[in-house]
């Protein structure tokens, strides 16, 4: 992780220029964007909702973002994630992101994260920041999220989108419901995808701009608008609606007279998905960040004759022998397309990273 060097205290020239517009806000002001200037902001999950606010973020100036996410770029991306386009197909997206914010903002400090977000690193990457702002799409890196944010006192903007409607509250540890008081206890495996039932761009802007706004009234000292509320919101005919919510006394993450224990957070090796024209796709996830040599990783990848589409700082695609293509992160995660199985993509994986870069099994297998 980054350790952030001494608060600046004055904006250049350049910044009074840049964010005049911002600054002529009351509600902002001189001292407000020094304040934006000193924020330390996580965004996990750079998808559908991470994009615009990234991009929102940079642009108002935040001084340090941390970028986390496990994918790279797809085709299927490319309609609704604004941070990407067609020549960025196969690169990490934190990669592409953080490039997109230094071209966008050269004053902002990104801290690009190529990792899987799980109970074991979720304290990591909350740890040092003012606020985390979810871009996910899945309860459990949100349920691991959620209980380090209530562990080390950051608040969590938690929003969700899917069709055409979508969801957003503001959580305060210690005196708002956390996210398991009320969305507790669902698996994943039980609930819609966009890859299954779709998802309208327009809504993203809209629920993105309003965690923008959450989390700049986060920086500013302000209390937020949606604390003890979740915000609904439907682009089919756009309704807004308030719904209050209460903090549950016997909450296991949260609660003051708790009960039970929290929901487990299984982690798995292997998963499956579903890409491209119906193929199987399968994501293999190490047990730590493996940091490989991707210039090592690169030279294997050659030396066995696959064409290599991508080689970047975090990450390599490659076409491989199943007919479809192969990424591998700088942190060990392996995203295998068109392999018949998880055995056949765990010999994939074994092949490069176990005996070609010689990882030991014991610092990938869970």
């Amino acid at each position: 992780m980054v350790v952030r060097g001494a608060k600046i205290r004055r904006l250049s020239k350049s910044e009074l220029e840049r964010y005049s517009r911002q600054i002529a806000l009351s509600e902002i002001g001189y001292e407000g964007q020094l304040k934006i200037r000193n924020a330390s902001v996580c965004i996990v999950g750079l998808g559908g909702l991470g994009s615009p606010v990234t991009l929102q973020l940079a642009a108002m100036g935040v001084g340090h973002m941390r970028l986390v996410d496990q994918d790279v770029v797809e085709p299927s991306n490319l309609h609704r994630q604004l941070l990407y386009g067609v020549k960025y197909i196969g690169y990490p997206k934190v990669e592409v992101a953080a490039r997109r914010v230094r071209e966008l903002n050269p004053n902002v400090e990104v801290e690009p994260l190529p990792i899987s977000i799980n109970a074991e690193n979720a304290e990591d990457i909350v740890s040092g920041m003012d606020v985390i702002i979810d871009g996910l799409d899945r309860m459990m890196p949100r349920y691991a999220i959620n209980r380090a944010c209530q562990k080390i006192g950051v608040p969590y903007i938690f929003a969700a989108a899917i069709m055409t409607f979508g969801n957003v509250t503001t959580i305060i540890p210690g005196k708002t419901p956390c996210l398991e008081c009320f969305q507790g206890n669902l698996k994943d495996e039980m609930l819609p995808t966009c890859a299954d039932v779709g998802v309208h761009t327009s809504l993203l802007s809209v629920i993105a701009g309003i965690e923008t706004s959450e989390a700049i009234r986060i920086i500013l000292g302000k209390e937020p608008c949606l604390a003890n509320k979740l915000l609904h919101f439907d682009i089919s005919d756009l309704t807004f609606e308030e719904i209050d919510i209460l903090k549950v006394e016997s909450c296991p993450v949260c609660g003051s007279n708790p009960r039970g224990t929290p929901m487990p957070l299984p982690r798995k090796l292997i998963s499956e998905t579903t890409g491209r024209c119906g193929r199987r796709v399968f994501r293999i996830v190490p047990r730590e960040n493996l940091n490989l040599e991707m210039d090592k990783l690169f030279s294997i990848v050659e030396a066995l004759g696959l064409k290599v589409r991508v080689k970047s700082n975090l990450g390599i695609t490659f076409e491989n022998e199943f007919g479809g293509s192969t990424s591998v992160l700088k942190s060990g995660i392996m995203i295998v397309e068109g392999a018949g199985g998880e055995e056949e993509a765990y010999k994939e994986f074994s092949r490069l990273i176990i005996d070609g870069l010689g990882i030991p099994r014991s610092r990938i297998e869970i």
